[in-house]
């Protein structure tokens, strides 16, 4: 059961998120710095009152997730090109998660139509006790309908606070499981489409952290922790968020941690054949009978 208060804690989130996105796709252009949109994506969630769930990604063509603008990045958006920009807000831990795609060319509306409308028709017969495996059948038709595949290796997530990713998940493929959504759980529902392969690999990069095994670090290091834990508990960061931390290269200590196993890594996440792909997300508190969605826009 969720209190009044953590529901206004998520509806606040939302409304964060949403505002940014609107924000964002009405912003955007080709040849536009990808560390500019990051920026500018977390101020406006720090203006509306809230905070950065996770550094903002923005993931173009054959990219599908985890790449946010690194200190002294120089990218920018390609001419054509296909862009994921996945934001998170939090109030007092409690997440809202959306992401929308923009095509910068009218050839990639369609695949961007596939995300979309999967995302819709998850939603639309997402309520207590519907089996998820349903909801990845649902989801999984709806893109091949369109003459694409879903993103097997991906799915959507359950929210809790401080806590991205939940025990439970939104696939976008069935699955052999019986678990169902229940009432009062938070879901980040979230279809990827491509006209690839349907699966996505690691690459070398990772550019987002997370807190999670103080023990594996030296004593300068161990404070360094606690600050990394005081400041974001366990949602991810990155390296353009702890500049007052780090005096040398933030990354290159990050990286260093995560060798030691003490943070986590997000890898960059590529579509193994190279393919397009798009992504629709939205947040949604599950009732009875149906979902409320905290981050429509």
């Amino acid at each position: 059961m969720l209190s009044e208060e953590e529901v206004r804690c998520l509806k606040s989130a939302g409304k964060a998120v949403s505002s940014t996105l609107k924000l964002i796709a009405y912003k955007i252009h080709e040849g536009m710095p990808l560390v500019e949109i990051c920026e500018m994506a977390e101020d406006n969630i720090r203006m509306m009152g809230c905070e950065p769930a996770f550094p903002c990604n923005v993931s173009v063509n054959s990219v599908a997730a985890h790449y946010t603008s690194r200190l002294g990045d120089a990218s920018v958006l390609p001419p054509k090109g296909l862009v994921k920009i996945d934001v998170g807000a939090h109030v007092n831990g409690f997440i809202a998660d959306a992401a929308i795609t923009i095509a910068l060319s009218s050839d990639c509306e369609p695949l961007v139509q596939a995300a979309e409308k999967a995302l819709e028709a998850a939603i639309s017969n997402m309520r207590a006790g519907v089996k998820i495996s349903f909801l990845g059948s649902t989801i999984e038709s709806t893109i091949r309908n369109f003459g694409f595949k879903p993103i097997r290796n991906l799915s959507g997530h359950m929210l809790k606070q401080y806590m991205l990713h939940g025990e439970k998940n939104i696939p976008n493929v069935p699955v052999e499981s019986k678990t169902s959504v229940e009432p009062f759980e938070v879901y980040a529902v979230e279809p990827f489409a491509t006209n690839g392969v349907g699966v996505v690999v690691d690459s070398q990069e990772v550019y987002i952290f997370r807190y999670v095994n103080p023990k594996k670090a030296d004593k300068d290091e161990k404070s360094l922790l606690r600050a990394l834990w005081s400041r974001f508990r366990g949602l991810p960061f990155c390296d353009r968020w702890i500049k007052d931390l780090i005096t040398a290269e933030p990354r290159d200590k990050l990286l260093s941690l995560l060798s030691k196993g003490a943070l986590y890594g997000y890898p960059v996440l590529v579509e193994k054949g190279r393919g397009l792909v798009a992504q629709a997300e939205h947040t949604v508190i599950v009732y009875e009978d149906g979902v409320e969605v905290t981050t429509l826009f």
